[in-house]
Parts: structure tokens; C-alpha cells; sequence
């Protein structure tokens, strides 16, 4: 009984012991922000003019001719898999425009006048959660478990994301990345290999087609041989049953309409068909950079009349 009784008094005191620290910290905290605020007020000016030189700041970085916007879409892959699109997409990734060697400009063979206004690209898997070959996710964070076996990343899909200043310019832009990777050999090689393989599978159908027909035509019209046979004690003369070919020959239907279907889209390695859609609200908006610009001023003005205050405090360490 004395041995429950010190149990629960261990946990009530390490209970208390555990809201003593919470208050503790609270307090700590709400000191903190106290002192804080005292400093801003002694400091206003300070604050004031650090708020005020971020904000301007902000706001010309946001200014309409600076101003960023999203440009996406979906693109869908003939021949190559998302995974060879994704490395040879990893050049216009990994761009500088300071390099001439490695710039939008060479890899586009764009006029410097363009390709100083795309900001940045970017491509991304898309996932199918439920294997019916219909995208369901952008993994806009490419973190997409190596290890999941359900949600799949699509092979013949890959998500585009353009950065760029003048929207104006966008269609031009476009045309240069498809003719980067429809121009690309491996994809174009890989490209022709599958059409191939569709036109071959076409022609095998019309060919079993017409024998198939053929033989269909020699067996219904064929005279079957009178046959004799008992069955649940009856006698049966002249079966006149015959083999039809309707199921090989719907089969074989099926297999020439999806691959005619298949081969309408093979027009090149990588098509958009929709096109690139901008999205109308910029990156670095006016009301984005005002808030951005608030938070790091404010920040910065703190840290400079923390250092302000304690400047004596400062020399006197450096002295010693």
C-alpha cells in the first residue's frame, strides 16, 4: 500500500514538475516579446526607416516589368518513358545565364532578348493513385516513395513548368523546348521504334483478318460429312454444327482500333495538347512582397537595435 502510494506521489510530482516548466517558459517567452517590444519603441526611428528602406525594396523587386509568372503543362510522351525525358530535361534545369556554354539562349537557340526573360523550368512526375492510367497528382515536391508500389509514378507523362517575365513571349518559348527534346535522337530513335512497332501490329491484324475471313467462308459453306452419334439415349444424325471465327475476329478488331488509336498520336516524341497555361497571379506580387518585406524588415530592424543597445557591452568584449 505505501509502495502505490510513493508511485503516485512520483508521477504527481513529476506532473507539477512538468507544468513548472511549461510556466517557466511562458513567462521566458512572454518577457522576451515584453523586452522586445520596449526596444522597438526606444528604437522607433530605427525600425521605422529599416521597415520602411525593406518595403521600397519589395515593392520595386515586384515592380511590373520584374514581375514572375507560372506557366505550366502537361506533356504527354511517344516513345521515350517519363524517366529519359526527366534526365535529358535536367540541362534546361540546371541552366546559368551567365555561362553562355550553359544558358536558356544556347540550349533553346533562342535570341538573348527571349531567353533572358525565362526565369527557370522545371519538370515534374505525376502520380496515378489507382493504376486506371489517369493522372491524379503532380509530385510538385519530387518526394514520391521509391518504395510504394500503389501510387506509381506515369511513364508516358510528365508534368512542364516554365518561369517567365513576359507572357507575351511564351509561345515562342514553347516552340523552342519541344524542338529541344523532339529534335533529341535518343527520343527521336525511340519514337520511331514504337510507331514502327504500331504500324506493324496493323498490318498483322489486317492479314489474320483476311485469312481468317477466308477460312470462315470455306467452312460455312462446306458440307458436312452425315454422322451418326448417340446422345441421352437418342440417336442423332447429322450434326450440322459449325466453328465460327466471330470471337478471333472481334480479337483482332480490338487490336487494330487501339492501335490505330495509338499511332493517330504519334505525331512527335513530346506534344502539349493544351498548350502552356500562365497563371494571371505573379510569383513576386505586390501584396506577396509587401508581407515578405514587413516580416524581414521588422527582423532586421530588430537585430540592429539589439546590437545598438548592447554596443558598450560589444567594445568591451572586443577589448578584453
Amino acid at each position: 500500500m505505501e509502495e502505490n502510494n510513493s508511485k503516485e506521489i512520483n508521477l504527481l510530482q513529476l506532473i507539477g514538475a512538468a507544468v513548472d516548466w511549461f510556466v517557466k517558459v511562458g513567462k521566458s517567452v512572454l518577457n522576451l516579446i515584453g523586452d522586445l517590444i520596449r526596444l522597438s519603441y526606444r528604437y522607433k526611428i530605427v525600425i521605422g526607416v529599416v521597415l520602411l528602406l525593406n518595403i521600397v525594396y519589395g515593392q520595386y523587386l515586384a515592380r511590373p516589368s520584374e514581375r514572375i509568372y507560372n506557366a505550366e503543362a502537361m506533356a504527354m510522351l511517344y516513345g521515350s518513358e517519363a524517366q529519359t525525358v526527366k534526365e535529358i530535361s535536367k540541362q534546361l534545369e540546371n541552366t546559368l545565364a551567365s555561362n553562355d556554354l550553359i544558358s536558356f539562349a544556347a540550349k533553346l537557340s533562342l535570341p538573348d532578348s527571349i531567353a533572358k526573360n525565362i526565369v527557370g523550368f522545371q519538370t515534374f512526375y505525376v502520380i496515378d493513385y489507382l493504376k486506371d492510367k489517369v493522372a491524379d497528382k503532380v509530385d510538385f515536391a519530387n518526394n514520391h516513395s521509391l518504395t510504394d508500389t500503389l501510387n506509381l509514378k506515369m511513364k508516358d507523362r510528365l508534368y512542364f513548368q516554365v518561369r517567365i517575365k513576359k507572357i507575351a513571349q511564351l509561345p515562342v518559348v514553347q516552340a523552342a523546348l519541344l524542338r529541344y527534346f523532339n529534335s533529341n535522337s535518343a527520343m527521336k530513335t525511340e519514337f520511331d521504334i514504337r510507331k514502327a512497332e504500331l504500324v506493324n501490329r496493323i498490318q498483322i491484324c489486317n492479314i489474320e483478318s483476311q485469312r481468317i475471313d477466308s477460312l470462315a467462308k470455306i467452312s460455312y459453306f462446306k458440307n458436312v460429312d452425315q454422322q451418326m452419334s448417340f446422345d441421352n439415349n437418342k440417336l442423332l444424325v447429322g450434326d450440322q454444327k459449325k466453328q465460327l471465327f466471330y470471337d478471333e475476329l472481334l480479337r483482332l478488331n480490338d487490336i487494330r482500333s487501339y492501335s490505330e488509336f495509338r499511332l493517330a498520336d504519334f505525331k512527335q516524341p513530346v506534344d502539349l495538347p493544351s498548350d502552356f497555361v500562365v497563371n494571371p497571379k505573379p510569383i513576386n506580387g505586390r501584396g506577396k512582397y509587401g508581407m515578405y518585406s514587413v516580416i524581414i524588415g521588422y527582423a532586421l530592424g530588430l537585430l540592429i537595435v539589439i546590437l545598438l543597445d548592447n554596443l558598450k557591452k560589444i567594445k568591451t568584449f572586443l577589448v578584453k
